[in-house]
């Protein structure tokens, strides 16, 4: 004789039960019980205020009335739900990577653009200005005519303080710093040899002789081609200047588009309605008892 599999009629120890009233609080939303402090302080008040409002006389009325208590609370934590997901997307959104991909839609160039974002850059107007009067001035110019420093010097007084100023910051003269900017083998810059013990203090800044000691040795076409590849590099930072200029716009445009994913907001949405449903079926109940009431 075979007898009906028995099911179970779920937990039955109060650790059990205790675990599977837990399984509706994974995110929260169907909790029965409060889920903290606030909210059962928002329970109890509404709790009072409703029993103010509509002075209940039955068991009946109160039941309903606990019911759009606990719908209101839930309709809050809802909210709250709803309003922590907008926020967490915002502040997702605004970290750099965020950005670099929507500008990547609109500029090929990723490299310059994960420059700008990630390479603690700031827009700086000025640097712009003085780089796009040293493309002007390199522009100006017919390359071929570029025969040497003394036509820098004659016909591109920007490029030629550029130079000066770059080669004083680095202690390196003409030869060395065209031939190094210029992609072609530098010669190898001087080593000072000191003896053990001895120690050397070398605060002299690099002097214009120093500088262009051996300047008619560069050839004009290392000239032409360090121009050519300073116009590149400069072009380049103005770019990045640009992406500068409107990164802060651009952060705040992805932080104020950011949405949180469909599928949970959707979810939250469907618990909305539940509990506004909820509420009304429970307020026209009582309104329709209380009326009964009032009848008898």
């Amino acid at each position: 004789m075979s007898s009906k599999p028995k099911h179970s009629g779920g937990p039955k120890t109060d650790t059990g039960k205790a675990i599977s009233s837990r399984n509706s609080t994974t995110h929260g939303l169907t909790a029965r019980r409060w889920l903290n402090a606030e909210e059962q302080a928002l329970f109890d008040e509404t709790v009072e205020a409703f029993n103010n409002d509509f002075d209940p006389k039955t068991s009946i009325e109160r039941a309903l009335i606990v019911k759009m208590a606990e719908c209101t609370v839930r309709l809050m934590r809802i909210q709250n739900k709803e309003n922590a997901m907008f926020d967490l997307a915002s502040s997702e959104a605004e970290h750099p990577d965020e950005v670099i991909k929507s500008l990547d839609h609109d500029n090929s160039d990723s490299k310059l653009i994960k420059a700008a974002s990630l390479g603690n850059l700031k827009y700086d107007p000025k640097a712009e200005k003085e780089k796009k009067n040293l493309i002007n001035e390199i522009n100006s110019q017919n390359m071929s005519d570029v025969s040497g420093w003394g036509y820098i010097e004659k016909h591109m007084p920007m490029i030629k303080a550029y130079i000066i100023d770059k080669c004083t910051e680095e202690d390196l003269d003409l030869y060395d710093f065209i031939h190094r900017e210029s992609d072609n083998n530098p010669r190898p810059i001087r080593i000072l040899l000191v003896s053990p013990g001895d120690s050397v203090v070398d605060d002299e800044p690099i002097t214009k002789e120093e500088i262009e000691k051996d300047v008619t040795k560069i050839k004009s076409t290392d000239f032409q081609l360090y121009l050519k590849n300073l116009s590149k590099s400069l072009n380049q930072d103005i770019m990045i200047q640009n992406i500068l200029f409107n990164l802060g716009k651009r952060t705040q445009q992805v932080k104020d588009a950011a949405m949180p994913d469909t599928q949970k907001l959707s979810l939250i949405q469907r618990y909305r309605t539940a509990d506004e449903r909820q509420f009304s079926k429970s307020l026209g109940e009582l309104l329709k008892l209380r009326e009964m009431l009032s009848d008898v």
